[in-house]
């Protein structure tokens, strides 16, 4: 059994299935811990949140300190002494009592640790976040080894996002784990991961709902090329699909660059919990009238023309003239939008695509279905989702050293390449084991960087030293097709 729950900005949606899809919505203002004892303790449970997303958008940068370990001749701010060498080695120790001293008197909300080469060796990060947890508590400190990649501009500042929001992930781990000890969460891109792994990186949970959409709807129609529009409460998002799977960009956010992928979507800050004030309003104020909200809202709009969505009579402070008018606001806007993409065809989901999407379709002159469940389609998804990892490998057979993410395993003398990929494509399926994914969803292991070259010392080949990225890629999890 697959239970998949999305915490949208005004519903919470679940899914559950075994031999059969239901589904149901239940209002953010019955809380998550109501939506959780819902469903059954067996079978698997994904959860999808926006919460990390919202912290972002109304958290402040300037409550997180930065401590970076550059090593010599590199400004950066925050920086400390220490060094780590291209190839792992600890070429200058930190200064205790310099991070000591940063330390006291400290009001930052939270702490980012990030160290050029930590990547292949997270010693001296490790070691400064020794010093720091004296001050400030595990939630409160991100460090940057985790995430794997090298880029240390992106990486520093990726682990800045983390450090703002590491704290709301932990509380949420925390009350999922009062009522289901065992879940994973969906990632931006559509994969799941262990809560351990989003401790690490949390910002691996940043806006996965795009995501959930589009494994959702291709599960519940098997359309490989279209467009998906999903309507929620809060805005309106286009994500396109190409051979059955979305579209993946890095995300830049604040002017830089992050280490983060997440589905291409297309956001547009209208849905059916926005209001009118004369016209339709790109933010929400409580639920629409017909859900027992204050003011009038897109969903009244259309229980005004005709809908039956809710209690509709509380929509009639809308008058016929402007219910007209915001509903045809937002259905050019959103099919304005869909033009760009030319898409030859779309699929409808959330609350609200029964009643738009036929005529979205025919203002954008294509054609389009909302499937059954639609209207929860992005707990479908959560819910169908599979474990995926990206893993950066370091191998140094001069030093003896292999990390994985920045950590430590086992080395394993050899320089045949064939042997070398094996072993470690074993170890990144080791790893997905371990974080309860099933045998048949770790087979394809995906090749996304490899680069080996000669240490030569005396004229004569040493060593070898080698890098690769490999991945078990997003998707759709076999046990659920």
């Amino acid at each position: 059994m697959f239970t998949g729950i999305d915490i949208g900005g005004t519903n919470t949606d679940i899914a559950v299935i075994d031999s059969q899809i239901n589904t149901y919505k239940v209002p953010n203002t019955d809380g998550l811990d109501n939506a959780l004892k819902k469903i059954s303790s067996y079978g698997r449970l994904a959860i999808s949140t926006s919460q990390p997303l919202n912290e972002i958008i109304t958290g402040h940068p300037a409550d997180i300190r930065t401590i970076t370990i550059p090593g010599p001749g590199l400004v950066y701010p925050g920086a400390v002494k220490g060094s780590v060498s291209h190839r792992g080695d600890i070429v200058e120790p930190i200064d205790p009592e310099e991070i000591k001293k940063i330390m006291k008197g400290q009001h930052a909300r939270a702490i980012a640790i990030a160290g050029k080469f930590s990547v292949r060796n997270d010693a001296l990060e490790k070691q400064v976040y020794d010093i720091v947890s004296q001050f400030y508590s595990d939630e409160q400190i991100a460090l940057s080894y985790p995430i794997g990649a090298l880029n240390f501009p992106a990486r520093i500042h990726t682990t800045k996002l983390n450090a703002r929001i590491k704290g709301k992930v932990a509380s949420l781990i925390r009350q999922i784990q009062r009522v289901n000890p065992d879940f994973f969460f969906v990632t931006s891109t559509g994969g799941l991961t262990s809560p351990a792994r989003a401790l690490d990186n949390s910002m691996l949970l940043f806006h996965s709902s795009p995501a959930t959409v589009a494994n959702g709807a291709y599960y519940l129609t098997k359309h490989e090329n279209c467009l998906v529009i999903d309507i929620g409460g809060t805005t309106t998002e286009l994500v396109p699909l190409k051979d059955g799977k979305p579209i993946f960009e890095t995300v830049v956010l604040e002017g830089a660059k992050t280490m983060i992928q997440a589905v291409s979507a297309m956001s547009i800050p209208f849905g059916g919990d926005s209001c009118i004030r004369s016209d339709l309003c790109p933010f929400r104020a409580g639920s629409s009238r017909s859900f027992g909200g204050g003011e009038p809202t897109l969903t009244d709009a259309l229980n005004v023309m005709g809908a039956r969505i809710g209690d509709a009579e509380r929509s009639e402070v809308l008058d016929h003239a402007t219910a007209q008018k915001v509903v045809h606001q937002y259905l050019e806007t959103v099919a304005s939008a869909v033009k760009e993409y030319h898409p030859e065809f779309l699929i409808g989901t959330g609350y609200l695509a029964h009643y738009l999407l036929s005529d979205i379709a025919e203002r954008a002159q294509t054609v389009g279905i909302v499937p059954e469940h639609a209207a929860s389609a992005n707990a479908v998804g959560a819910a169908v989702s599979k474990v995926s990892l990206e893993v950066h490998i370091h191998v140094d057979s001069e030093r003896k050293r292999l990390t994985l993410n920045g950590i430590t395993y086992p080395y394993k003398d050899t320089r045949d390449e064939e042997h070398l990929l094996s072993y470690v494509t074993e170890l990144v399926r080791d790893i997905a084991r371990k974080e309860g994914a099933p045998e048949e969803d770790i087979e394809e292991i995906e090749v996304l960087y490899f680069s080996s070259y000669d240490v030569v010392r005396g004229w004569r080949v040493t060593a070898k030293i080698t890098d690769l990225v490999l991945a078990i890629a997003p998707g759709i999890s076999v046990e659920a097709l």
